[in-house]
């Protein structure tokens, strides 16, 4: 099976037939939809909770992970609503992430914790699926690569002199969420590829103040990136 983990603005996944299922994982249950018929092989977990009530430092990512573990997904596409730090990805573009760096804290971010599994160190070396990779950029030649990506902890937004900071540490977007999942996902020996869309300028870049990109775009940007998902995942050479 394959999945796809929707964020800020993506927390539905329209036109695929699915239904909504709970799987009970030792970390919590977790709530996501399974397609049916045609749509059978796909999976879509909205991370922030169907809702959209959970804040990012509050997502249970280790029972995330493991629910789509239990379902055997072997390949995920994470989208994730950043915000920009240079132009490598301006607000409305969409991306690719070529890697990160966790700055996040005070996580559950790993499922080794010794004891009878030992001491583990998940390689690192390439963060993302190369084949993955291909085909998407196959199927969407237009693509950016939006750089590294800088996991704050959130829930507030960085301060000027923060962004100032990550933008001379080599970050180029922002955002709260993809350290943490990526980084699970990656020791549940899932595939992964991470999707980026920028809804604003990061804090000191552009404006006094940060504004954001409008409900429009981001519905806009929502429809294109999941139909893309779709059909990469769908694709059988993903498999």
């Amino acid at each position: 099976m394959k999945a796809i983990i929707g964020g800020t603005g993506v927390d539905t996944l329209e036109g695929i037939d699915s239904e909504r299922q709970v799987v009970n994982t030792p970390y919590g249950d977790v709530a996501l939809f399974v397609g049916k018929g045609k749509d059978a092989s796909l999976v879509f977990l909205p991370r922030h909770g169907s809702d959209h009530s959970i804040l990012p430092h509050l997502i249970n990512y280790r029972a995330n992970v493991k629910a789509l573990e239990i379902l055997g997904v072997t390949h995920a596409i994470g989208i994730y609503a950043v915000g920009s730090i240079t132009e490598k990805l301006a607000p409305g573009k969409v991306g690719l992430v070529s890697d990160f760096v966790d700055l996040s804290s005070g996580r559950e971010h790993t499922f080794y914790t010794g004891g009878e599994r030992g001491v583990v160190h998940t390689s690192m070396d390439e963060v993302f699926d190369a084949t993955l990779k291909a085909k998407i950029l196959k199927e969407d030649e237009s693509l950016l690569d939006s750089g590294v990506y800088i996991c704050t902890n959130g829930p507030r937004l960085e301060t000027p002199a923060e962004i100032r900071y990550l933008r001379c540490i080599g970050g180029d977007i922002v955002g709260m969420t993809l350290a943490t999942e990526v980084s699970l996902l990656r020791e549940a020996n899932i595939s992964t590829l991470a999707l980026a869309y920028s809804i604003n300028w990061a804090a000191g870049i552009e404006h006094e103040h940060v504004t954001f990109i409008t409900d429009e775009q981001i519905a806009s940007l929502k429809g294109s990136m999941t139909e893309l998902c779709c059909n990469v995942l769908q694709s059988s050479s993903s498999k």
